[in-house]
């Protein structure tokens, strides 16, 4: 958040830009003068740069005066506040100053260092998300900064020390770059909403906040170690309260130390990489180093075995031992965001690349190069990844299918040939024994043996595989939809569909159906 209230002087007397500059301690209260101008022209351009929050401003001046300032503020930057310094003969500018946009003014015979910090903060207070801090607080989040980088000076730790009287330290943080990335407006909302919430909330203790390398919001809490409880119990609803207004808010704590020369040693262990794990936790804001799970230790995949079924083309096999791994992953929340989604995409490019050299074609493989790469990146959540492994896998299932890379024997090729092309119809394992001269028994563990699914599981997941493809692709109602790929019951398609993609046909759609341009 802001640590200064930014000021402009706009002014063409160079004595009058030194007494203002100079008649008031301004970082003691909280103002940080940017930058000085000479007439309006000046200012805007260093507007541009300095983005100050109030401009202080003459009438009169030369090249662009005061009142063609504020009109051009107004126009490209509303939210700056404009303060007017003004003579008693300037009234009539004055009146037209307030029509273009100034909140206050100052007569200039009335100058005065007590009536200009009061007009000052009277205007810094109107302006949202900006809490004045003064040079004490400031001072603090720079002693802060110096602990975390290992370049402390002695004088900033017993700064330190002597602003934190309890023995009761927390770190309280979120990743702001990795969460809202590019959204600025998210960003700013958190800096208005995060001191305003903790202001009334954490009143009781002694807080600082600051951003560390432009990345992560991180808050300093000393406290009694009694009261931890009554700590935790104001965090959270001070994050829940910022949450129901900015929903991806996802702040996390460090376990509790006892002294503030371990805060470097705190942050970059365990607090620093919960920050990434907003992945799995969609919906919650504040999590408590206590509360996040401890992985097992045996999460590798089994990159050797899935190699070896690619290399002798047991597709199908190397797309369920991934499927496999990564719903344990998901559930044991074992592995980072990046790490799982690193893990899939190197796999299916190796997929892709065996089946290139199987002579598919290119154009079919073509998207599923583009979406493991852009698509995998830019689900926000573990909820939001699933559904999106859910249709490349099957994407995946019906190429294979299509184009029959398999090393089954020809009869189960065969076989499986026969109900790809006849899904829809009202198959049954008597129906296909009696078509290829089988006993019924004997095919049924035949089938077993031949292929990774039952015969019953694979016409299902074909059928539904041809379901998701009609949902996201086409108009035709869900109930027809059931019957067109071979489904005489629709509660039944439901139940099946819902076992096999997590969702219901209704709610497939909703979400990956294709709207009308």
């Amino acid at each position: 958040m802001d640590s200064w209230c930014k000021v402009l002087i706009v002014e063409d007397e160079y004595i009058t830009r030194q007494g203002i500059r100079n008649m008031i301690d301004w970082y003691e209260e909280g103002f940080e003068i940017v930058g000085e101008a000479s007439n309006g022209k000046d200012a805007i351009a260093m507007v541009e740069k300095l983005r100050p929050h109030i401009v202080l401003t003459d009438i009169v001046m030369p090249v662009m005066d005061g009142l063609e300032l504020e009109k051009s503020l107004r126009t490209k930057f509303p939210k700056i506040q404009v303060v007017v310094l003004s003579s008693y003969s300037d009234f009539d500018y004055v009146r037209d100053s307030f029509q273009s946009g100034a909140v206050d003014y100052i007569l200039k015979p009335t100058l005065n260092p007590a009536n200009l910090l009061k007009t000052m903060k009277q205007v810094a207070s109107r302006i949202p998300g900006l809490t004045l801090q003064g040079r004490q607080n400031l001072s603090l989040a720079r002693s802060i900064e110096q602990l975390l980088s290992g370049y402390a000076e002695r004088e900033a730790k017993e700064q330190l020390e002597s602003a934190f009287q309890n023995s009761g330290f927390l770190l309280v943080g979120m990743d702001i770059s990795r969460i809202f990335r590019q959204d600025t407006a998210a960003i700013e909302k958190q800096k208005t909403l995060l001191p305003q919430i903790l202001d009334k909330l954490l009143a009781e203790y002694t807080y600082v906040h600051l951003i560390v390398n432009e990345s992560v919001f991180l808050l300093v809490v000393n406290f009694p170690p009694s009261e931890k409880e009554c700590v935790y119990r104001a965090l959270r609803q001070a994050m829940d309260q910022i949450g129901e207004q900015e929903s991806r808010t996802f702040y996390v704590s460090s376990r509790i130390f006892s002294d503030i020369s371990f805060l470097k040693e705190v942050y970059n262990g365990p607090f620093l990489s919960n920050l990434d794990w907003y992945f799995y936790y969609k919906g919650k804001h504040f999590m408590a180093a206590e509360e996040f799970r401890k992985p097992k230790e045996d999460t590798k995949f089994n990159l050797m075995n899935y190699t070896k079924l690619l290399e002798t083309l047991q597709i199908e096999k190397a797309l369920k031992l991934l499927e496999n791994y990564v719903n344990s992953i998901l559930t044991e929340r074992s592995l980072s965001e990046m790490e799982l989604k690193t893990l899939v995409q190197n796999a299916w490019y190796q997929m892709i690349s065996v089946l290139e050299d199987q002579g598919l074609n290119a154009e079919n493989l073509s998207y599923l190069k583009r979406d493991c790469l852009v698509k995998i990146y830019s689900c926000a959540y573990s909820e939001d990844f699933i559904q999106l492994f859910s249709i490349l896998q099957s994407d995946f299932h019906t190429i294979i299918s299509k184009y029959e890379v398999n090393a089954q024997n020809s009869t189960m090729q065969s076989i499986l040939k026969y109900i790809d092309n006849h899904y829809n119809d009202q198959l049954s394992l008597a129906s296909l024994a009696k078509q290829f001269n089988f006993n019924y028994s004997y095919l049924s563990v035949y089938f077993h043996s031949h292929h990774s699914e039952g015969f019953s599981e694979y016409l299902n997941r074909k059928r539904i595989n041809h379901a998701m493809e009609l949902l996201r692709q086409g108009t035709l109602p869900v109930s027809d939809v059931c019957g067109t790929v071979g489904f005489t019951d629709p509660s039944y398609f439901t139940r099946v569909f819902k076992k096999l993609t997590g969702t219901t046909p209704r709610d497939y759609r909703r979400k990956f159906g294709k709207t009308e341009e």
